[in-house]
């Protein structure tokens, strides 16, 4: 029987660093785009909150990726990789709290965006490459 996040997996296996890092680059990247709307729409009171449903969406998305990883013989890792969504959520509870400058968000979600956008493009080489 398959899972019905199964379908959330990317073409070819993620290597576990990259799944380990993209609630950080999901969280930044989004906090950087919130930032750079509130500053040319000229709303809020020039802070971010980091909030906790941010945080949630990167915990999702993380939970969704987990078995495209390929976990080889990170056996520990593996184990360990159920509750790193809800960690990352936790995470998010915590320092919900806490409040980012627009421009510090924008200079922290600018170069996530940026390895976001070039991971993605890296890993559809990859497929492309081991397809054809």
């Amino acid at each position: 029987m398959s899972c019905a996040l199964d379908a959330c997996s990317p073409p070819r296996p993620l290597p576990p660093a990259v799944w380990l890092i993209v609630p950080m680059l999901f969280t930044a990247t989004v906090l950087g785009l919130l930032g750079a709307a509130c500053l040319a729409l000229d709303v809020g009171d020039g802070t971010l909150p980091l909030s906790a449903p941010v945080f949630g969406a990167a915990a999702a998305v993380t939970a969704a990726l987990r078995s495209g990883v390929a976990w080889g013989r990170h056996t520990r890792l593996r184990r360990l990789a159920g509750g790193y969504p809800a960690l990352v959520l936790a995470a998010g509870i915590a320092l919900s709290w806490l409040a980012l400058p627009d421009l510090v968000a924008i200079a922290i979600g600018a170069p996530a965006a940026a390895v976001s956008v070039a991971l993605c493009v890296w890993e559809h080489q990859l497929s492309s490459d081991d397809g054809a």
